[in-house]
């Protein structure tokens, strides 16, 4: 054997390594780990064809070699290693790297002691190749196909959100080659993969590649240049459209930082996905919007799948909104606008919601300290317009001014305000509209007033009131105490 043969005869792949070796320097849509791997792939593709060439090499001696023996069990073990090379690549079972490796721990010391103990195969004086009589005279071929076998499953699991079409291509390669492999197996040929493997590799970059124009980097969910295409694309089987959006995304990357939102967003696209339900396109098409499609799903699998969704969310500290359309006759952009307007209107009440929660939080925390200070407390609530849906005069309040209850001192503005004594009532009422119309917020309500009580006599007192806002500013609730000040003015 010479170089210049060795070369000549495997000139196809090494034109293929070659040259999937440069344009990895120009992979920068690529992470990092696929472009190591294949690296890594490239040089045992090398280093099988190299090793494959001597081994037949040395099959050539009319009698046996120390170096058949270390050559034949190598090759052997390269083989599984080089499809761990394309698992690796697929990005599937990283926290399980040594589990995936211990058949090959194991096999190594079986395959390089078989010479001696004859379990799998051996070499006679002659140098003829010799196989026990057993089970695993085709053991180097089982683990070969175990592999095979977990990189068809990894594969699948990597694109399976991707549609058929994008797997094919691949998956015909892998079919023909596995159908190549037993073949040789059962007509008990011997021959060098080294060149199917650089092919498969090649095929496998490409797909790698072209994916990262469908996928999101983060999420590894399919991209805002997707959704266009796919709505287009696929109108004839999309049967419903559903808008999300992720809440307080902004709050958690300016208080938590950038990688917190990043896991926030991963949490959230795991949520959306893993509902166990087939024929559904997840895309992320903003910051911290999400679409989906449905292809050929009824009305009742994807409420039911919502349902999933928000139980999968649940679990986690995140929230989402949800909006969707049914696809009937309507065109599919007006689907799409219509589960964006749900959307937004749920989101509208998660708010809303979520405020009065928090403000409820805060008016029982404040209830507590007026009673402990033995002050009334009163509260108003306003809608997202800014108007004044309700007011609450709290027991105290009543009490201290010498009313019972709500019959006796009813939960109206004007109860109060019709108190008020003639001269401090435009003052005070002034100042109470005043507060309510700062929607900067910098303006808080503190007086002090005349107010007749239940007996007919004027008391002096002291109030004060704090607006909780919506994020936009409008009021979301008044709340507020005062003290009776009588007895302080009257020493005074």
């Amino acid at each position: 054997m010479n170089i210049l043969s060795f070369v000549l005869s495997d000139y196809i792949m090494f034109a293929e390594l070659l040259g999937l070796w440069i344009m990895l320097e120009s992979s920068v849509h690529l992470e990092k780990r696929t472009i190591s791997a294949t690296r890594m792939l490239i040089l045992l593709i090398f280093l099988e064809a190299v090793l494959s060439a001597f081994e037949q090499w040395t099959r050539l001696f009319d009698h046996l070699t120390f170096a058949r023996i270390l050559l034949t069990p190598t090759v052997y073990l390269i083989h599984p290693l080089i499809m761990l090379g394309l698992i690796e690549m697929a990005g599937m079972w990283k926290k399980h790297r040594m589990l995936l490796l211990t058949p090959v721990l194991i096999s190594a010391p079986l395959l390089y002691t078989s010479q001696w103990t004859h379990l799998i195969y051996w070499f006679s004086p002659d140098n003829t190749y010799n196989r026990s009589a057993g089970f695993l005279r085709y053991y180097p071929y089982y683990l070969f196909l175990f592999y095979i076998f977990l990189f068809v499953t990894a594969f699948t699991i990597r694109y399976a959100r991707f549609g058929t079409s994008e797997r094919k291509g691949i998956m015909i390669s892998i079919f023909t080659a596995t159908l190549g492999l037993l073949y040789h197996i059962f007509m008990k040929i011997e021959i060098d993969y080294s060149t199917l493997f650089a092919s498969l590799l090649l095929i496998y970059y490409l797909s790698e590649y072209l994916l990262t124009a469908k996928e999101d980097p983060l999420t590894h969910l399919l991209n805002r240049q997707c959704y266009y295409a796919d709505s287009e694309r696929l109108k004839d089987r999309i049967t419903a459209v559903v808008s999300v959006d992720m809440n307080d995304l902004k709050k958690i990357n300016d208080s938590q930082g950038h990688v917190a939102g990043d896991t926030a967003l991963i949490t959230v696209a795991d949520s959306l996905t893993s509902t166990g339900l087939k024929k559904k396109m997840v895309y992320r098409i903003g910051g911290d919007e999400f679409a989906i499609f449905y292809l050929n799903r009824t009305e009742q699998e994807v409420q039911a799948d919502i349902e999933k969704m928000r139980e999968n969310l649940s679990r986690t500290k995140y929230e989402c909104a949800f909006g969707f359309e049914m696809v009937s006759k309507q065109n599919i952009n007006d689907s799409i606008l219509a589960a964006d307007n749900k959307m937004y209107a749920n989101k509208a009440v998660m708010k809303d919601s979520n405020e009065r929660r928090i403000a409820a939080h805060k008016e029982a925390t404040i209830r507590i300290m007026h009673e402990a200070l033995g002050s009334g407390m009163w509260g108003m609530e306003f809608d997202e317009n800014g108007k004044m849906i309700s007011v609450n005069w709290s027991p105290e309040f009543r009490r201290m001014i010498g009313y019972t209850d709500e019959n006796d001192f009813p939960n109206k503005l004007e109860s109060w305000s019709d108190l008020l004594h003639p001269d401090d009532r435009a003052a005070v009422l002034k100042e109470f509209n005043d507060t309510i119309r700062d929607y900067s917020g910098r303006k808080n309500y503190d007086v002090e007033y005349r107010l007749k009580v239940k007996s007919g006599k004027w008391k002096r007192f002291h109030a004060i009131g704090r607006l909780l806002r919506r994020d936009n500013g409008v009021p979301l609730s008044y709340v507020g105490m005062f003290v009776d000040i009588s007895d302080h003015k009257t020493a005074a």
